[in-house]
């Protein structure tokens, strides 16, 4: 009795502990000769609104999982049409939101990569960005290579970030503008205190 007792409990262990997050694979930071860091996510889950699209995105950090939830707006046209800027300007186009302890730990890991501190874990409101719609084809949510240049719009500042969307490769990417904006933007992702 106790050994069966015994074997449905360790089934029961074995069966309840998963380790997905060994699945993942390794965010890909490039660390460009001119010092410039870009990183990528992997997109894990997707899911609709009636006008957006929110990509649930994760990776590892070394053994850390780390990821956030990004949302992009519906029914994007091109921004830019025969080399003329048409719908370059989406408000409301991007938002991040936090997935609690993997935003905090991404947080923490962005700004190791900026060489920076973080004092606190991630926002938990939803952030909304305008952003430059920098793709001349309208853009197809379940293949191909979009580029925006989110606005961070804060009290002192407005620090700018590329967000690339890589759905061919289920990639999403975190583009540096410039390296001066490394502080507005850890700013603008931490809990304010």
């Amino acid at each position: 009795m106790k050994r069966n007792l015994l074997c449905v409990i360790t089934l029961l262990f074995l069966f309840s502990c998963k380790p997905p997050e060994k699945d993942l694979p390794q965010i890909v930071v490039k660390k460009a000769g001119d010092g410039f860091i870009d990183l990528a996510l992997n997109i894990v889950g997707k899911k609709e609104t009636d006008s957006t699209i929110i990509f649930k995105v994760q990776g590892l950090h070394n053994t850390d999982t780390v990821g956030l939830e990004i949302s992009l707006k519906k029914n994007i046209k091109a921004g830019i049409v025969n080399g003329d800027m048409k719908n370059t300007f989406l408000s409301n186009g991007i938002s991040l939101r936090s997935l609690g302890k993997e935003s905090d730990r991404f947080l923490t890991s962005l700004a190791s990569l900026y060489n920076f501190k973080s004092k606190s874990g991630m926002r938990t409101d939803k952030m909304i960005f305008e952003v430059a719609n920098l793709n001349e084809t309208d853009v197809d949510y379940n293949s191909g290579q979009y580029r925006f240049k989110a606005f961070l719009q804060t009290d002192t500042d407005v620090p700018e970030l590329f967000i690339n969307f890589d759905f061919t490769n289920q990639l999403i990417a975190l583009n540096e503008k410039d390296q001066e904006y490394r502080q507005g933007i850890i700013d603008y992702l931490t809990k304010k205190q």
